[in-house]
């Protein structure tokens, strides 16, 4: 007779051995809890199993029972690896153990501006610096000014020095007239011209009379200068009409040299036009006049 040795608790009484049936008992339940794992392994996942000790089973203190103790009680399921935070930046306070209080982008303190405190004695001793560079410049330009009137003068009085005693000296000591505090005359005429070279070289400006220039030799006479017919240097020459070239109301220019009877001017609105000065020796002749400068 043939018997069958099926696993399982039904077995022949002759044949069973406990010791056996738990060790099988063990592999067969072990093996799905390894293929998980493998699984897991091979996906890479990250899996907590968080079981009870084989003590799980507690005394209950006032009962003498043993509980079984709950899971969710025991430890929390795990998702994934913590996010650890991020570390701070040490400082001197982090180091003797102060740890400031973060600020959010709201409460960072604005940066002041620093202030500027101005010093009212620097700025008093630079305007007054300034003040006194601003009037040493005026007097620099107003002595130079002075010094080229002067040249102009000598030049003027001494380019017919030669002649200057044969024909000045019958030339009475002129005198001197009114005053005008500018250039009186139309603006680019030959009266302009005159009167410009006028303070040139005398420093100020004639006045007293009005009027085109045929009408200059008695009016300056009347605001009391000297005026003759004779040639001279420092002088205002009056031609009438006709007078070498003049226009219908006359030509003025000033002299500013004397060589018998030639006489050299420097002209304005004559062969160069309005504003423009041109040079030329004339011949005395009848129908010219001189105002004399002082």
């Amino acid at each position: 007779m043939n018997i069958e040795n099926t696993r399982g608790r039904h077995r022949a009484p002759g044949r069973h051995n406990p010791l056996i049936e738990l060790k099988l008992l063990a592999r067969e339940s072990a093996q799905p809890a390894m293929k998980a794992g493998a699984v897991v392994a091979a996906t890479g996942g990250l899996v907590a199993t968080f079981a009870n000790p084989a003590s799980a089973d507690t005394l209950s203190p006032s009962s003498g029972k043993v509980a079984a103790a709950s899971a969710d009680s025991a430890a929390p399921a795990a998702v994934g690896p913590a996010t650890a935070a991020a570390p701070t930046a040490p400082s001197a306070l982090s180091k003797i153990g102060f740890a400031p209080a973060q600020q959010t982008g709201g409460q960072r303190a604005t940066t002041s501006k620093p202030e500027v405190i101005e010093d009212v004695q620097v700025q008093t001793q630079r305007a007054a610096a300034q003040a006194a560079a601003a009037k040493a410049a005026a007097e620099r330009k107003a002595a130079a000014a002075r010094a080229s009137r002067d040249l102009t003068r000598r030049t003027l009085t001494s380019s017919t020095s030669s002649v200057k005693a044969n024909v000045n000296a019958s030339v009475p000591g002129a005198s001197s007239g009114m005053r005008a505090s500018s250039n009186w005359a139309t603006a680019g005429q030959c009266t302009w011209g005159a009167l410009s070279k006028w303070y040139q070289s005398e420093g100020y400006y004639p006045g007293g009379w009005t009027g085109n220039a045929m009408a200059w030799a008695s009016g300056a006479r009347s605001a009391g200068y000297t005026v003759g017919t004779a040639p001279r240097t420092r002088s205002i020459i009056v031609m009438q009409p006709g007078v070498a070239g003049s226009s219908s109301v006359g030509h003025v220019g000033w002299v500013t040299g004397v060589n018998g009877n030639q006489v050299t001017i420097i002209e304005m609105n004559a062969t160069a036009g309005p504003y423009n000065y041109d040079t030329r020796t004339v011949t005395l002749s009848g129908g010219m006049s001189f105002i004399y400068a002082p």
